[in-house]
């Protein structure tokens, strides 16, 4: 073989994460609704406007006194519902009845709750009284300038009802990138067909449909047969379209058949390949290139290796493109279960199935029996890291995992 056909050096996992974060930057931000902004990216760092309650409201449906007044019977001289401000101030024996929510008409108060209470006309007497004031104080959350939200924040329910609560209805957030997925293959049949001998029904679209509905991103889904010109028809036919897409994933045709022409369509496109091969199973045949802002992945064409591929890399791109910072997402956790498989000389990224344990993490491995085997994915919801030439580990053994959600 000669130098020039020397194929390239096998990428590690660490190398992969850290050429896609080299190449991939945050797209612009944009203002949008609260009901747009679930699992974005925050751009800004959001403050109190005001102090937070911004006054003083009683924490329970009941009756505002003084409370330097030991009284047990006080006459009501007024009713104050949520949304209403009466201030006034109180003289000794005089109650007001509150509503939870209500402002508080004045300083110097106590709330009674009502069911210490009893009521006759205008007559209001006190059976218990005890030492707490039931009233949430002006600025006792925050006060006006606090950081409330932090830049680099991903929004979720509770943030975005923060956000509402606070008058922020527009966040500046990460816009969403446009990704363009394209399924190659002459055997891939929809799901909805019953295939012929020789014919599979294609999983890996409803796959990275799902996977990147985890960030709120509905790719544009194209087919195309294995053949290079009718692929690079339909990814220019694409092209043409505003605005332009920021990530291209190509499921199969990766690796190096007589019919695998990904990597010479990338070219063709303008790609500069960074990565034409993992030292990682599932997922060695991974393709990763860089076109000025756009990005470009390969993916071997079996589901569990789609998978494994999508969470370690593609997951990498779409936290780069929205503002976060890198990381890798392994963490340690422990096997609830004894592993057993014969070492193999690559790297393994296992998939397993997360639940919490009595000493910690619990990570139970999935069997599967190749690249190309679903049932794995039934349960998975997490990777964990086997590194070469390991075969068996106890239960208990500490090992690296990733989960597979975008919170993780």
């Amino acid at each position: 073989m000669t130098p020039a056909s020397t194929p390239p050096a096998p990428t590690s996992v660490d190398e992969v994460i850290a050429l896609v974060r080299a190449h991939a930057g945050p797209l612009a931000a944009e203002r949008v609704a609260l009901d747009e902004a679930l699992g974005r990216v925050l751009r800004e760092t959001v403050t109190a406007p005001e102090d937070q309650p911004p006054f003083d409201r009683s924490a329970m449906d009941g009756f505002a006194v003084r409370l330097d007044d030991d009284s047990t019977v006080f006459r009501i001289v007024e009713r104050i519902r949520a949304g209403e401000w009466r201030p006034r101030e109180l003289e000794w024996g005089q109650a007001v009845q509150i509503a939870t929510g209500g402002a508080l008409p004045g300083d110097g108060l106590q709330v009674v709750i009502k069911e210490e209470t009893s009521v006759e006309g205008d007559r209001l007497t006190v059976h218990r009284r005890g030492p707490e004031r039931c009233i949430r104080f002006r600025g006792e959350d925050a006060r006006a300038g606090w950081t409330l939200v932090a830049a680099g924040t991903r929004l979720l329910p509770g943030t975005l009802g923060l956000l509402a609560g606070i008058g922020h209805p527009q966040p500046l957030v990460s816009r969403r990138p446009r990704v363009l997925h394209l399924v190659t293959g002459n055997e891939i049949v929809p799901p909805e067909r019953t295939p012929e001998t020789g014919q599979i029904r294609d999983s890996n679209s409803t796959l990275v449909r799902a996977f990147l509905a985890q960030w709120g991103i509905a790719p544009e889904q194209l087919r195309a047969p294995e053949e290079r010109a009718a692929a690079r028809a339909e990814i220019r036919n694409s092209e043409s379209d505003q605005p332009p897409w920021n990530l291209l994933l190509i499921s199969g045709g990766a690796s190096v058949g007589p019919h695998d022409f990904t990597a010479s369509l990338l070219e063709e496109l303008g790609f500069v390949l960074h990565v034409r091969r993992t030292t990682t199973r599932p997922g060695k045949p991974m393709l990763f290139g860089s076109r000025a802002e756009a990005l470009a992945f390969g993916l071997p064409g079996n589901p569990l290796a789609h998978f494994v591929c999508l969470n370690l890399y593609v997951r990498q791109a779409i936290d780069a493109f929205s503002g976060l910072a890198p990381r890798s997402g392994f963490v340690p956790g422990r096997l609830a279960v004894e592993f057993l498989d014969a070492p193999n000389p690559r790297e393994t990224l296992w998939p397993a199935r997360l639940a919490p344990g009595v000493d910690g993490t619990g990570l139970t491995p999935l069997p599967w029996r190749s690249s190309g085997d679903l049932t794995a994915l039934a349960t998975a919801n997490a990777l964990v890291r086997i590194p070469p030439h390991t075969g068996g580990l106890a239960a208990g053994a500490v090992v690296e995992y990733l989960a597979t959600s975008p919170d993780a």
